[in-house]
């Protein structure tokens, strides 16, 4: 509160006035300053944004870029690193990994055909060492010509036994003729 004792009142004053005037100044100022950063700052904002985003593409492509020529020196070396071992095992002469799959194959190979040559062989021996039927066999026109020479050959058994003298057989072609013992009832009763 002012006193008033007859002095100029404080809004006459002219330092009040000159800090009011100083006060509205720096207002204006301030609403102004907000006004420009609100208009301008969209456009300050954005150009910062496109700065950014350019340096972040150059960034990722230069990243990029390093790491493509890092996995080519990789490669380089990593191919040199190969082919010098390679070469090292071959110096001392020990199979490569392609060299095994080789003759792993071949090998399956030969197996292969020695099972095909011992299935020949086992088929080639079957009709030789054909196992024997039992029982009654049709009769053909050379099992009944074996049948009589096995027959005559038990009459000449039964009559060496008796002391008799020996009846001659005819003489029969070679088709006719048994390869093996003759077995079946006509021999075992020659036999005992």
């Amino acid at each position: 509160m002012s006193k008033n004792n007859g002095s100029k009142s404080l809004a006459d004053n002219p330092i009040t006035r000159l800090v009011r005037g100083s006060a509205n100044q720096v207002w204006h100022v301030g609403r102004g300053a907000v006004s420009l950063a609100e208009t301008e700052g969209g456009r300050l904002v954005g150009g910062l944004l496109n700065i950014g985003g350019r340096i972040d593409r150059g960034a990722k492509s230069r990243v990029y870029e390093a790491r493509s020529s890092a996995t080519e020196a990789w490669d380089r070396l990593e191919d040199a690193f190969v082919h010098r071992v390679a070469r090292a095992l071959n110096a001392l002469q020990i199979p490569t990994a392609r060299d095994i799959k080789e003759l792993n194959g071949r090998v399956e190979a030969l197996q292969r055909a020695v099972l095909s040559l011992e299935r020949r062989a086992a088929q080639a021996q079957a009709p030789e060492a054909s196992p024997r039927r039992r029982g009654p066999r049709p009769v053909t026109k050379a099992g009944a010509r074996q049948a009589g020479v096995q027959k005559a050959g038990a009459r000449q058994a039964g009559a060496r036994k008796a002391g008799t003298q020996k009846i001659p057989t005819p003489p029969t072609s070679s088709a006719a003729k048994p390869k093996s013992k003759a077995s079946g009832p006509a021999a075992k009763k020659a036999g005992s």
